[in-house]
């Protein structure tokens, strides 16, 4: 059965709900894609960010439109003094990846400062293990059909200190979620 409200334009058909054709208004989201991750963990001992397995992409239906962009999951700093950075990079119709985080006013979280979205979470008296969730709204510039890939990246300080995500191998997984949002 299909069913069409006249005062919202939207139609319901096999209990799916969906909007018309390049009819969504601004904020409306679009569609949603979810991943997750369960494998094993990156381990990394870098102060330069080196790709995780952790990824989403997304292919926007329509121009113009935000992603909204959540990533959950867990890292360890795997020993004292030590610190992890966690960034979200962004390719576009497969090309290079960027980072997106933002800087701020006195450049000490983002991506000219290389601290990324999360910061620095330190364990200065030991071993750390801590869950960390972040949420960003993305303006890319991408033509109808292009796929959009978002992927965490992380570091350490220092390239002798060994950080991971997540803090266990096959336990703890890594959510990758992206909304497109109609501008």
């Amino acid at each position: 059965m299909i069913t069409i409200d006249g005062g919202t334009g939207i139609i319901t058909s096999n209990n799916r709900l969906q909007l018309p054709a390049n009819s969504g208004g601004s904020g409306n989201i679009i569609q949603i894609i979810q991943s997750q991750h369960n494998g094993t963990r990156a381990e990394v001992d870098s102060s330069t960010y080196v790709a995780t397995s952790n990824t989403v992409t997304i292919t926007p239906k329509i121009a113009s439109s935000k992603i909204l962009l959540q990533f959950n999951g867990e890292v360890n700093t795997n020993g004292s003094n030590a610190r992890v950075y966690v960034t979200i990079y962004r390719s576009i119709a497969s090309g290079t990846f960027a980072n997106i985080a933002p800087v701020g006013s006195n450049q000490t979280v983002g991506a000219n400062n290389n601290n990324g979205f999360l910061g620095e979470i330190r364990g200065d008296n030991s071993r750390i293990q801590v869950p960390f969730s972040t949420t960003y709204l993305d303006s890319p510039t991408y033509s109808v059909g292009q796929a959009i890939e978002y992927k965490l990246y992380m570091r350490s300080a220092n390239n002798s200190s060994n950080v991971e995500m997540p803090s266990s191998s096959n336990s703890h997984p890594t959510f990758s979620m992206a909304m497109e949002v109609a501008a």
